[in-house]
């Protein structure tokens, strides 16, 4: 697994909770976010003690900390480890299930699109992820370039209809 996305899976988490976004839910909810998290972190505790993950948990939403834990993580080794994948997967889905909003800032979200060709260039995204896409199919060439994408704490959770 790309340590990249363990550490944007700290970061989401460490945000979930810190913000309070979290606090609006079930109990359910909030242990399986909460749960999840707690593993990732003692997974890399336990397997990567010289990784430090408090640079990403004071600040989640700066990058630059993310991408010191992902340097980190890289450099330990994390890259090939199944067991933390696992865990960073179990923290997404729990973000996804239960905060989605604090995983669904998109720069640029595509979804049931059909084109001859499609081009996206230059997308900056602060607090989002860059580009998503779903559904897509192009008969011709599909380009994304130059995207920047990056992580800030999530707007309040808003009602869903």
């Amino acid at each position: 697994m790309d340590p990249t996305i363990v550490a944007s899976a700290v970061a989401a988490g460490a945000t979930a909770l810190s913000t309070g976004v979290v606090a609006g839910l079930s109990d359910g909810a909030k242990l399986a976010v909460t749960d999840a998290y707690q593993g990732l972190k003692a997974v890399i505790a336990r397997k990567y003690s010289t990784v430090d993950i408090d640079v990403v948990e004071e600040r989640p939403q700066v990058p630059a900390r993310q991408n010191v834990l992902a340097a980190e993580l890289a450099e330990a080794g994390a890259a090939t480890d199944d067991e933390l994948e696992v865990a960073a997967q179990r923290l997404w889905l729990a973000i996804h299930q239960h905060v989605p909003q604090v995983a669904e800032v998109v720069g640029v979200k595509l979804t049931r699109v059909k084109a001859g060709e499609l081009e996206i260039g230059k997308v900056t995204a602060t607090g989002a992820s860059g580009v998503i896409a779903e559904e897509v199919v192009v008969d011709g060439a599909f380009r994304i370039g130059d995207v920047t994408a990056t992580q800030a704490p999530p707007h309040p959770p808003q009602a869903r209809p």
